[in-house]
């Protein structure tokens, strides 16, 4: 019986690996070299980013390739990232994205919390790819066949070469069985890779990862957290198969029972139903709900027939360069906030962001920023105050209640008419602690993470409903007095506030928006000459936006009135 070296599969299947994970699966990776290659790559991609590659590339090769060792060398890393996350936002390209996580995985340490929380999500995006190159094994199997019977240089060759001699037939046969069991391992190791990446990120600890390179760390850290996992799943398949052969031998019984008397039962009336297609684009977030006959079972339902049961659209993903573009002309002080908010979306093709709470201090404009993003990106936008919201009210009210009303963020997909509006939490670390009626931050809990939002149990509908394509925004001066849990399923990212630079871009934004608060079109605006400017920054340097919005109002409205006396 032929036998094909499992290496060679495997080394044959790596190149078809998405790119995040042919680096953590690659065995042979040597970083230095990687490095250089990735480095080509870049200014290939980006020609602009010569001067901080060539930084980056330096700072390895004086570090003797240990870069995550030498906490000197984070600021080129860290400069390279930055400039490749807004270059993809700006040309709209995923490319570039990628890249960006491979500088991370090559140069950031085992331990490193950011990194790991910034590859989790690519990684297990990229993992789902992996089983769908079993599609293209059999005819890898048969082209390696005919390269080592030296027949696929032969221009008439037949076409039927392959499975005529009993050699063939063994060695195509060979090759399937060793790209099926590399396939199987790169499936295996991949899923290892995404699982410790996702647990690094949560916080946890391992002596390994803390001694090697992050892109080293992922696989053997995903191995031995998923072995008893791995152990208690091959203990339930067991069980299950020994459950289904039983169910099997029964329903054969009965069969032949049903032969031998001449009666015949109808079993599952509903065996021949086609599964619903959902169309593509859109999700189905509220099913069908069962009506019980009460009143009150028909009053819930009530403003929501156009949702329910329906497959609702989401709502595209814009042009990304000029929604960056718009965004910065109204907040030049966020830059970075502004590229990290929008990284999430290239390379995809409907809006939804990851949860998100922006942090920074008052009168920074993160309300007005979360407003404004929702804006821009097109989708409508669901308030909600902490500080007044009673928590539990928040995912829904029991249907056994007078006030029983639906989850804010099915209200939210109802208003809108699509699954994918944005729910903004404002002054999250001022929500209400006591537990009489439930916390907000409980509430919040299960709609922030993936798998249980899009099995939300709505209390008032009381079906599942999938929640899963929400962005959510939540704003707060501080994450102090924040428990872990809910800060665990949020990124954190800062509001910077404006500084005395950022005048001058800020009064053209400032002057637009008094214009919209009082019904006008900004042509009529009076404009602000030097002096009007030096006058208003002797009052504001820097900091509130809400100062600064009044001072430049009042201005306006003192010019107004003496144009009106005159």
């Amino acid at each position: 019986m032929l036998q094909i070296d499992p290496e060679s599969a495997r080394r044959l299947l790596l190149p078809m690996l998405p790119r995040r994970l042919r680096a953590c699966v690659d065995q042979n990776l040597r970083i230095p070299d990687a490095c250089t290659g990735l480095a080509v790559e870049i200014t290939t991609l980006a020609p602009e980013a010569e001067a901080l590659v060539s930084a980056w590339t330096d700072a390895i090769a004086a570090s003797g390739g240990a870069l995550w060792h030498d906490h000197r060398w984070i600021a080129p890393r860290r400069a390279l990232t930055l400039f490749l996350d807004a270059w993809a936002v700006e040309r709209d390209r995923p490319a570039a994205r990628a890249l960006a996580d491979i500088v991370m995985l090559l140069s950031c340490g085992g331990d490193d919390r950011e990194a790991a929380a910034r590859l989790a999500r690519p990684l297990w995006l990229e993992r789902d790819a992996v089983p769908s190159l079993s599609l293209q094994l059999a005819s890898l199997a048969e082209a390696q066949t005919r390269l080592s019977l030296g027949r696929a240089s032969e221009p008439d060759a037949e076409t039927d070469v392959i499975g005529a001699t009993d050699l063939a037939t063994a060695l195509q046969t060979a090759w399937g069985d060793a790209f099926a069991d590399a396939l199987l391992e790169l499936s295996s190791e991949a899923s290892n890779a995404a699982a410790a990446a996702a647990v690094l990120a949560a916080g946890a600890h391992d002596p390994f990862a803390s001694e090697v390179p992050l892109v080293h760390a992922l696989v053997p850290v995903g191995h031995r957290m998923m072995l008893p996992v791995a152990e208690r799943a091959a203990t339930r398949e067991r069980r299950k198969r020994k459950a289904v052969e039983a169910s099997l031998a029964r329903s054969e019984a009965r069969h032949r029972d049903t032969a031998t008397t001449g009666r015949i039962e109808a079993s599952m009336p509903d065996a021949d139903l086609k599964p619903e297609v959902v169309p593509e684009g859109h999700v189905l977030v509220v099913p069908a709900i069962p009506q019980t006959g009460t009143d009150r079972s028909k009053g819930v339902v009530r403003g929501y027939e156009h949702i329910i049961g329906k497959h609702l659209p989401l709502a595209p993903v814009p042009d990304l360069a000029a929604v960056r573009a718009a965004l910065l002309y109204e907040f030049p002080y966020a830059e970075v906030t502004v590229d990290r908010l929008l990284a999430d979306l290239v390379g995809r093709t409907h809006a939804t962001l990851r949860p998100t709470i922006l942090v920074g201090p008052p009168g920074a404009g993160k309300s007005r920023f979360a407003t404004r993003v929702a804006h821009h990106l097109g989708l409508v936008l669901w308030r909600v105050d902490a500080t007044r919201d009673s928590g539990a009210s928040l995912g829904g009210l029991d249907r056994r209640w007078a006030t029983s009303e639906p989850a804010h963020a099915v209200m939210a997909v109802a208003r809108a008419s699509c699954a994918n509006p944005c729910l903004l939490i404002d002054e999250l670390e001022k929500a209400a602690t006591r537990s009489d009626n439930g916390r907000l931050w409980d509430a919040l809990l299960p709609m922030l993470e993936p798998e249980t939002a899009r099995n939300y149990q709505d209390p008032a509908f009381q079906v599942e409903v999938d929640l899963s394509q929400v962005s959510w925004l939540a704003t707060s001066n501080s994450i102090d007095n924040l428990p872990g849990p809910l800060l665990d399923r949020l990124r954190v990212l800062e509001m910077p506030a404006p500084g005395a630079m950022h005048l001058e871009a800020l009064l053209d934004p400032v002057l637009k928006r008094i214009a919209s608060d009082r019904g006008l079109n900004p042509a009529f605006m009076p404009t602000l000459d030097g002096d009007a400017v030096s006058l208003i920054r002797r009052g504001w340097q820097g900091g509130s936006i809400r100062r600064l919005l009044r001072l430049v109002e009042a201005l306006v409205t003192r010019r107004e009135t003496l144009l009106t006396r005159h």
